[in-house]
């Protein structure tokens, strides 16, 4: 059973585009039912964190809106972040579940114990991964990772 999901910010919550208006400031998009299914996984009991390989305020940002229990920013280390996280934490990573979509995510899929990318993942996360999902990032693949989590997927 599930009881940490590890989601990564771009290309998974969010699409992995950045928006920069002329001053530099940058936006991203959330899906409002990726949104949801965050505060769906917490309800059912599932501890949520953020993990990126940016250390941005937007990450901050998108962590306060959703509420997670934990973040990690600016790893791109993402399986050691993932076991300092779980020992943090007093998960074992057969308890984690953790969606990627980039190459450099594709060593922490095959460590956890449910590895999820999404459906425009990168081949390397595709090919370590567990499912990959019907969904792309930033438009439901959040919304997936918790349907399957939760075992109604």
């Amino acid at each position: 059973m599930i009881s940490l999901l590890v989601l990564d910010v771009d290309g998974v919550l969010t699409d992995g585009t950045v928006l920069l208006d002329e001053d530099g400031r940058e936006a991203k998009t959330l899906f409002f039912r990726d949104v949801d299914a965050v505060f769906a996984a917490r309800r059912a009991g599932v501890r949520v964190a953020l993990l990126s390989g940016e250390a941005t305020p937007l990450v901050d940002v998108i962590a306060g809106r959703l509420e997670v229990e934990a973040v990690r920013a600016g790893r791109k280390d993402k399986d050691a972040a993932i076991e300092e996280l779980a020992a943090e934490l007093g998960i074992p990573l057969e308890a984690v579940c953790y969606v990627g979509d980039a190459a450099r995510d594709a060593p922490a899929l095959a460590l956890v114990g449910l590895g999820l990318a999404p459906a425009d993942a990168a081949h390397a996360a595709q090919d370590a991964a567990d499912r990959v999902l019907d969904a792309p990032g930033g438009r439901g693949a959040v919304e997936e990772a918790v349907a399957v989590v939760l075992g109604s997927a």
